[in-house]
């Protein structure tokens, strides 16, 4: 996001964003224990997504040849010559009007409706992936207090194949808050009244969410919200696509939200864009595609792997998942005394290296030999060991 908008971080903590480092100040609980953490450069910021969203429009505002069309309709695309797209059908309330375009972008989101479009040009839709997880969060925000988490700003429970359905997230936002999302997956649900949301953190795996939330102020209702299944469109397998559109985002590849990828995936396929329109338009569906398949294959497979761990699971199992997950379960039980494999997962999972850096010689040794002796369930805080003495390279996560 900073080479798409330089400088924006400072936006961030302008309006109250809290800069972190990923490994240190925020807790991991995976695999029944929690990471050990460590300093690095992998920073973040935690800022509610309303405030994230409205400082990102405002940068996008300060553009000069940006102009924003709010309460419109888009009916479909326009047919140009050559069987190219020349712009889209709209209708901002007083029937349909044409608005011609060079290039089309929808970044509608999972509800896009270009597959169905493309048919109606005569053009072949996209296969697409599936991976049927019936998740649910509950989402509510609370006071957030001094002290709280041991001066940590973000912790989070993940799944564990192939019993442990819940999971949670506990982020301190602006205006010293915390948002907390409960989540269940395959049917396992969390309830959105007062008393069963708190029986819910309480039946995690640790309790240190759930000591918490059970006396802290809550400031806003339950929000409830249901992901059937994170679903993948291969645009780049196709070998005829109409001039003039392209598609990014969601509307490409909707992830689990647990895994928290989509922003990140989606800034990556901005990237991708303006790196293909160097080359002109002439085919920029193809080069942008290509490249944006890339960028998702790694995250696709990150996320699809780990929900696929569970045999409840509804999607494709190819040979390699069995075996990758078990090696991954074996590394997160080794990290909980390992800073250092603490922060080459992290530099994975944040896509800021390849998940072939998880399988190098040291790290391959490191996982085989060391311990996977029991940890307290409950944050016990040791020194941090510092980036260099954990055996992990230094990068930049922004």
């Amino acid at each position: 996001m900073q080479r798409l908008f330089p400088g924006i971080e400072q936006d961030f903590l302008g309006v109250g964003a809290i800069l972190i480092d990923a490994t240190n100040d925020a807790f991991w609980f995976q695999n029944g224990g929690y990471l050990a953490p460590s300093a690095s450069d992998l920073n973040g910021v935690c800022l509610s997504r309303p405030q994230l969203e409205a400082v990102v429009r405002s940068r996008v505002l300060r553009l000069p040849n940006v102009t924003i069309n709010a309460g419109v309709t888009v009916l479909g695309l326009t047919r140009a010559e050559n069987r190219s797209v020349g712009g889209v059908t709209l209708d901002r309330g007083e029937g349909a009007e044409t608005l011609t375009a060079d290039l089309v972008v929808d970044a509608s989101g999972r509800g896009s409706r270009t597959p169905a479009w493309l048919a109606q040009l005569g053009y072949r839709p996209p296969a697409v992936s599936e991976v049927k997880v019936n998740m649910a969060y509950a989402t509510r925000t609370y006071r957030r207090s001094p002290g709280d988490l041991d001066g940590g700003h973000l912790l989070l429970v993940a799944p564990q194949a192939p019993h442990q359905k819940r999971g949670a997230v506990l982020a301190a936002q602006e205006g010293n808050r915390w948002m907390v999302t409960l989540t269940g997956m395959l049917g396992d649900h969390p309830p959105v009244d007062d008393a069963g949301l708190l029986a819910f953190a309480r039946s995690l795996p640790t309790q240190d969410i759930y000591d918490i939330i059970a006396h802290a102020e809550p400031l806003s209702d339950i929000v409830p919200y249901r992901y059937p299944s994170s679903l993948r469109h291969h645009y780049e397998r196709l070998s005829a696509f109409p001039e003039g559109v392209v598609v990014i985002g969601d509307a490409i590849c909707s992830f689990n939200p647990i895994f928290g990828q989509g922003m990140t995936v989606a800034s990556l396929e901005a990237q991708a864009l303006q790196d293909s329109l160097e080359g002109g338009l002439q085919e920029l569906w193809k080069r942008f595609f290509r490249r944006a398949a890339k960028r998702i294959d790694i995250a696709w497979t990150l996320a699809a792997s780990a929900d696929l761990a569970f045999p409840e699971t509804l999607g494709t199992r190819g040979p390699a998942v069995k075996p990758i997950n078990a090696y991954i379960a074996r590394l997160l039980q080794v990290a909980r005394h390992d800073p250092g494999l603490t922060v080459a997962f992290h530099q994975v999972s944040n896509l800021i290296k390849p998940p072939s850096s998880l399988f190098s010689p040291n790290i391959l040794w490191r996982v085989g030999s060391g311990s996977i002796r029991g940890v307290s369930p409950h944050l016990n805080r040791e020194p941090c060991v510092p980036l260099a003495a954990a055996g992990a390279s230094r990068d930049v996560s922004l």
